[in-house]
């Protein structure tokens, strides 16, 4: 397939696009947001600008110690970020505030990108992991803008996906002036395309930046709430994954009576289908929202909030991470393992597989695929102090010997920008 074709299949979905978003939109207004920037309307001529692109929420948390150097090393020239997702764009606004521009990414259509690009004007455009847009990308290329993909990965599957698309995929990889790969294996898929300018420099994701108040922040929760018990935490956890951990939860209160597990749902949307559950188990809990104090004779908090994750992770003793017990793919394990919790997670862990191979080898994250295996998990840490301290030292430990792909990235940027 060529960009010719691509494209023509890109029209012919195009009203299943406008129908998904106006779904969105629906179901969460927040989704209006720069819905006409998506069509490549911005609304003025940008000044040269460095632009990175970072499609959501988990790639805005891999990318924030990149942008916090872009916007240390180049403070003459305005920073500007794109996403995909209104989740990202909120990451953004939270993390860095007026110090960045944000703007929605255009839908990949050259109608759409080349306005997009135009008033764009960037004169390094930097994209993240897997996103790959071949017409944007050709847009950007026409503006002689530099291209540089950072934080890359392409598994062997998806390699031979990515090459059942024929030339345009080869095509786009070679519009980069260079590619920073994960791993060595990553950067060996990349040069079966012909891409020669790529080095594998880690990931970005070990270069976790915990906030500066997070200390006080850990301190003011516990000490509003009386936390002093076993705490466990579910975090980012899916529909048929949430109804898994209640159960083993239920199950460890037969041995622990007092330990509090916080859950929280990966989609807001979310919030109230898991308290509706947690009602039809009969089960006392508190809601983040109500700003309510956690009492002894609660057994759960349903963390109904958002951007408050690295908090909950910090007061709680073992961090469950979800997407992993569904066909989702596992999210990112670091930030707890950064602050020292051992770490359960579930078979499906195609999206951080690297990652999750090293803590695993390191003693610092257990399989887990159901209740049973879950509470088994739990009782063995809650109860075996010296195997606990054991798994929460190996996982900071992973994340220390791992640092270093910003410097290595940004040495990588300041080559191209000159």
């Amino acid at each position: 397939m060529n960009r010719f074709t691509y494209t023509i299949v890109w029209y012919c979905l195009l009203p299943i696009v406008f129908l998904y978003l106006l779904k969105r939109i629906i179901k969460d207004p927040q989704y209006k947001r720069g819905f006409w920037q998506r069509l490549g309307f911005i609304p003025k001529q940008y000044k040269p600008c460095i632009h990175i692109h970072c499609a959501s929420l988990g790639e805005v948390n891999a990318a924030a110690g990149l942008i916090q150097q872009l916007i240390e090393t180049y403070p003459d020239s305005s920073i500007l970020v794109t996403n995909s997702t209104p989740a990202g764009a909120t990451r953004i606004d939270a993390l860095f505030g007026t110090q960045v521009l944000q703007l929605m990414a255009p839908i990949d259509l050259s109608i759409f990108v080349n306005r997009f690009s135009r008033k764009l004007n960037s004169k390094c455009s930097i994209f993240t992991e897997v996103e790959i847009w071949p017409n944007w990308l050709a847009s950007l290329t026409k503006q002689q803008t530099k291209l540089m993909l950072v934080n890359a990965r392409l598994s062997d599957k998806s390699y031979r996906n990515y090459a059942k698309w024929g030339s345009v995929f080869k095509h786009a990889f070679l519009r980069f002036d260079w590619i920073t790969a994960q791993t060595q294996n990553d950067l060996e898929n990349y040069q079966k395309f012909g891409v020669n300018r790529v080095s594998a420099v880690g990931n970005l994701k070990f270069d976790i930046q915990l906030p500066q108040t997070l200390s006080q922040q850990t301190l003011d929760l516990m000490q509003s709430h009386q936390l002093n018990r076993p705490i466990w935490i579910a975090a980012s956890v899916h529909p048929s994954e949430y109804q898994i951990i209640v159960q083993a939860h239920l199950a460890l209160l037969k041995q622990i009576p007092d330990a509090l597990l916080l859950i929280a749902p990966r989609h807001k949307e979310r919030f109230d289908e898991v308290a509706e559950y947690l009602n039809s188990e009969n089960v006392n809990y508190q809601r983040r929202s109500r700003q309510q104090a956690v009492t002894q004779s609660d057994h759960v908090w349903l963390i109904d909030s958002m951007g408050e994750l690295i908090n909950f992770y910090a007061i709680a003793d073992i961090a469950f991470v979800g997407g992993s017990l569904v066909a989702k793919g596992g999210h990112n394990p670091l930030e707890p393992a950064a602050l020292s919790k051992p770490i359960l997670m579930g078979p499906d862990r195609v999206n951080c597989e690297d990652i999750c191979r090293m803590l695993v080898q390191a003693g610092a994250m257990f399989d887990v695929d159901s209740a049973v295996s879950i509470e088994t998990r739990l009782m063995d840490l809650f109860k075996s102090e010296n195997h606990y301290h054991q798994a929460a030292l190996a996982a900071n430990k992973v994340v220390m010997q791992n640092q270093g792909a910003v410097h290595s990235s940004m040495n990588h940027i300041r080559n191209i920008l000159g």
